[in-house]
């Protein structure tokens, strides 16, 4: 009778091990809940979404995305969330939601509240005081940068505290004032009184953020060359990869593709400039195609669509490193699924001004790494006395447009010799991968694989196309059957174990039964 307790005390721990583990990777998941108020396009409110979206990203964060009129009581809790952020546009609108304010103040999580309507029970989470300011125009100093930010009508301000890690100060026009914290992160809980989404007003909200979520990892910026296709001018391409390289400054390349008439010589040409790109050691982001029309059955079809993409670069020595695309396909079920999380890297772009989307489901992922893209022209906006030193606490891509002239060109590259930026090197410190249904693409530390071989690449395509890829139709269905199996496998483990106590249950019952009689 011991025997059997003992087993069967070994086979409930166990089961109630892999339960705990379950609960365990379900937390280290949950979500953050970003609520906010209004889409104030007066006051950037779209962007400044799209901007708290990416920066979450960044720092490894899944989020969830609610507009304040739409919020149900009991919905933010611990167990479902892990944090919540509050972004408020629109200050004069003085929206509510009782509800809402109610779960916050319960709410045990990490809290970061963006803009106006602080209210007395944030301000005392964050163990200070507020002093509400009216009509004011402020300069945000960090170490020896600063940027002038946009005057502002009301903004509520806290005051220097004990024990608070403080990012950035505001200082105002009278020197007579006393100067404020402009990020602040107590505890579990953070404030940024204002957001400009460029300059130093970004990089230090992204230090706020990485010290509220833990997600630190401060690192050298990727420069990104942006706005190549297939029809620009690859001389130009060509020129400006050949003077970045000889300037030993590494990059990357952000650019468009094709799936159809990838036997003419124009397409010869375009990957004979991304090899040659590859060669200055520049790496490629594949730009995600423009979404013209799509719905909730556009999956398949996508799925298709950047398959033959990789698939055409792939077979002619262009492995891309990563996915480039706006900041709204990570806010969208289909394009997520079947266009970035085939990436271990990500590049999240600033959104166009009218986004389509087929599923949008504001439902943010992560990958191993997502790069936050701002643009060389934003950065302009931070002064000192000589070329500030770029350390973001997030990973971030500078991106530069594809200059369109020998002049532009020329002014680029006097820009980028003269800035005191240390930039990240990929061929030194990245590893990354991209599926394309039947092949892998990999780079690591200057390497090219090819489900998992190396790669050499050479001026002329030469090695690779023999191999000859598969498309996999319906590959949609794939992760589908996947997790079917995984379900079935665990139900029959599971089924198995109690058919096999009660058989030794019964085996002992039926024993008895004659040694009795």
């Amino acid at each position: 009778m011991r025997k059997w307790w003992s087993g069967l005390l070994v086979i409930l721990s166990l089961l109630g091990g892999l339960w705990g583990l379950g609960q365990t990777a379900q937390a280290a998941t949950r979500r953050v809940l970003i609520v906010y108020d209004a889409l104030n396009s007066k006051q950037q409110g779209q962007t400044k979404l799209d901007a708290v979206q990416r920066l979450l990203a960044s720092a490894g964060v899944q989020t969830r995305t609610e507009q304040l009129t739409t919020y149900r009581a009991g919905q933010l809790t611990s167990r479902h969330y892990q944090g919540v952020v509050t972004l408020n546009n629109w200050p004069a609108g003085h929206l509510k939601n009782a509800a809402f304010i109610r779960d916050r103040d319960a709410f045990t999580g990490k809290q970061l509240h963006i803009g106006s309507g602080l209210d007395a029970t944030e301000a005392r989470q964050l163990r200070s005081k507020r002093v509400a300011v009216r009509h004011q125009q402020f300069l945000l100093k960090n170490r020896r940068d600063w940027q002038l930010l946009p005057f502002s009508e009301n903004i509520t301000l806290l005051k220097p505290t004990r024990g608070a890690h403080n990012f950035g100060t505001l200082t105002r026009q009278r020197a007579s004032l006393p100067d404020h914290p402009y990020g602040t992160v107590v505890g579990k809980h953070g404030y940024l009184p204002y957001l400009e989404p460029k300059g130093l007003s970004l990089l230090v909200a992204m230090q706020t953020i990485a010290a509220l979520f833990g997600k630190q990892r401060t690192q050298a910026p990727l420069l990104t060359i942006t706005g190549v296709t297939p029809y620009s001018n690859l001389k130009r391409v060509r020129q400006l990869a050949r003077q970045l390289s000889a300037a030993d400054i590494p990059f990357a390349l952000s650019t468009t593709s094709v799936a159809n008439n990838t036997s003419m010589r124009a397409f010869t040409r375009f990957t004979k400039t991304l090899r040659f790109v590859e060669q200055q050691q520049g790496v490629i982001f594949l730009q995600a195609p423009v979404v013209g029309a799509a719905n909730a059955q556009s999956g398949n079809t996508l799925e298709q669509l950047m398959v033959a993409e990789l698939n055409q670069l792939g077979q002619r020595q262009v492995i891309p490193v990563g996915i480039s695309a706006p900041a709204y396909w990570n806010q969208d079920q289909i394009l997520r699924r079947y266009g970035l999380q085939r990436a271990r890297d990500v590049l999240l772009l600033p959104n166009p001004a009218t986004p389509t989307f087929a599923k949008q489901d504001n439902l943010g992922g992560t990958v191993k790494t997502t790069w936050y893209g701002m643009t060389w022209h934003s950065l302009q906006t931070v002064r000192n006395g000589q070329t500030q030193q770029i350390t973001p606490a997030l990973p971030t891509a500078v991106t530069v447009q594809l200059p369109t002239s020998a002049k532009q060109e020329a002014a680029l590259l006097q820009q980028l010799r003269r800035a005191n930026v240390t930039w990240y090197a990929p061929q030194k410190q990245m590893r990354s991968r991209v599926v394309s249904a039947s092949a892998t693409f990999g780079y690591h530390k200057g390497t090219y694989y090819l489900n998992g071989s190396p790669v050499k690449v050479r001026s002329e395509a030469t090695g690779v196309p023999n191999y000859h890829f598969e498309r996999k139709n319906f590959v949609a269905l794939s992760r589908y059957f996947k997790i079917q199996g995984w379900i079935l496998m665990t139900f029959f483990v599971i089924t198995t174990i109690v058919l096999g106590i009660f058989l030794f249950l019964g085996r002992r019952i039926y024993r008895r039964m004659f040694m009795r009689k």
